[in-house]
């Protein structure tokens, strides 16, 4: 069975790949992401991976957070998957995903891009990685 990687303070390795792998699983089930990052969110001390879509709002988010649950059990059993308490699930409305539209654009293909200590109209983003931001 696969494992579940550890989120912590510092973005690791594996918790890079682990989105990506993700990433990929839900492209494939045609979940259409439309924006996908790991945030750090200081006051609380940790990383959340923080995926959007229409679906979100179109199939609401029950069934979306399904669609997570069903990718991330379809990943192979040597594979790490990522806690469902570590991601959120948002609509493209969202302030944070239009905070990030205004400043990043990707295509659909996994980005990578790193956004530290940065200001995004006036709100400070601590740290980010990038996979996808493509709306």
């Amino acid at each position: 069975m696969a494992k579940e990687i550890l989120v912590t303070e510092m973005l690791s390795d594996q918790m890079v790949l682990s989105g990506a792998d993700l990433l990929k699983k839900l492209d494939a089930s045609n979940c259409q992401v439309k924006a996908a990052f790991w945030m750090f969110l200081p006051e609380e001390k940790i990383w959340k991976f923080i995926l959007a879509s229409h679906l979100v709002k179109e199939e609401g988010p029950r069934k979306y957070y399904k669609r997570i649950i069903d990718a991330n059990k379809s990943l192979n059993t040597d594979e790490n998957v990522i806690s469902l308490s570590d991601i959120s699930a948002l609509d493209l409305d969202n302030k944070l995903i239009q905070l990030f539209k205004s400043a990043i654009s990707t295509d659909d293909s996994i980005a990578n891009k790193r956004v530290s200590k940065n200001t995004i109209n006036g709100v400070f983003i601590d740290d980010a990685h990038i996979y996808r931001m493509n709306l």
